[in-house]
């Protein structure tokens, strides 16, 4: 159905915007997404401005090596041991995290600049 036609029953007073939303859009039922490629280790560059150079050297030595996926693994294992939340799935992060290769993630704030990457 055309739009132009959707908004003439609109405005005639046939449809609702609701019904009209469900005749342009309808719901498609979502598909199975493929697992990922599996990712092999985490490279972090991190940036905190107002720190100094001192810091943000020691923080640019401390993340020169790429992480290793098992030890991001054993990370948030060990995270999950002192997180009290309920509404934090760490299998599902693990999983995501463990099929996430090629992802990019940039955080940018007033107080820190962090950048991953995951291969």
């Amino acid at each position: 159905m055309k739009s132009k036609k959707v908004l003439e029953q609109i405005e005639s007073g046939e449809l609702t915007a609701q019904e009209a939303l469900n005749v342009l859009y309808p719901e498609v039922e979502p598909k199975l997404a493929k697992a990922g490629k599996r990712a092999h280790y985490i490279k972090m560059s991190v940036k905190v401005p107002e720190e100094g150079k001192g810091v943000n050297t020691f923080l640019r030595i401390l993340f020169a090596i790429p992480i290793p996926m098992i030890f991001a693994r054993i990370g948030l294992r060990f995270a999950e041991r002192f997180v009290k939340e309920d509404d934090i799935d760490f299998t599902m992060i693990r999983n995501m995290l463990k099929y996430s290769r090629n992802t990019k993630i940039q955080v940018d704030t007033d107080d820190a600049q962090v950048d991953i990457a995951i291969h």
